[in-house]
């Protein structure tokens, strides 16, 4: 068995009485990133480690408190993931056709009445998929494809990816997947009503070839 180290000092050492002492094993990627934080905040490694641990209860306490559950934390967190896109995805017309406006501010929808249009009804698209069930009015009922795109991802999201694995994104999406719990497999009214109508077969014609 390896020395033990001195007491922590600090925030998180005598001060507050002995400490529990844990040994466990670290990726190397997530050791040099915790080394790169303590160096920053002035921590000791060990100080750094529980710090960070201690937030994320924190964090979740707080979210509890705030919003009142973890399902709502996520579904407002939700909301805003379909804001961005929405705001990211808005096009304009060129002379080389629709494109994506890069230079669209993701607040603009706050100024823009056809862009809030947009969003509200992203929003409202998001929200009616954790609707309980019972009777459903398809009048309320509009797609959008912004929001169906995010909905389809924290649907396939994977929580049990490895953290050196995979995207931002899809991190982001598989911690949303597991705050929401059993909401996360609801079936969005749109998915009833697009099962009722029949398939639509788009074609796509070749361009003709030219002759030379």
């Amino acid at each position: 068995m390896g020395r033990r180290g001195p007491q922590p000092k600090g925030e998180y050492g005598a001060k507050i009485g002995r400490t529990a002492v844990l040994s466990t094993r670290l990726q190397p990627d997530t050791r040099k990133r915790l080394v790169a934080a303590a160096a920053l905040s002035g921590r000791s490694l060990s100080q750094e480690l529980e710090h960070r641990i201690r937030r994320t209860f924190i964090e979740d306490d707080k979210a509890v408190e705030f919003y009142g559950s973890e399902s709502n934390a996520a579904i407002l967190k939700l909301i805003g993931a379909v804001i961005q896109s929405t705001c990211t995805n808005w096009f304009v017309k060129t002379a080389d056709g629709w494109v994506p406006d890069l230079k669209k501010n993701p607040e603009e929808w706050l100024r823009d009445p056809k862009l809030f249009d947009q969003v509200l009804t992203a929003v409202v698209h998001a929200l009616i998929w954790f609707k309980p069930n019972g009777d459903r009015d398809e009048q309320s009922i509009s797609y959008n494809s912004t929001a169906e795109q995010i909905i389809n991802e924290i649907r396939s999201a994977d929580p049990s990816l490895p953290i050196a694995k995979g995207s931002t994104r899809q991190h982001a999406m598989a911690m949303l997947k597991d705050k929401l719990g059993d909401l996360a497999s609801h079936r969005h009214p749109y998915d009833d009503w697009r099962d009722k109508e029949p398939e639509v077969r788009i074609v796509v014609r070749k361009p003709a070839q030219r002759k030379h």
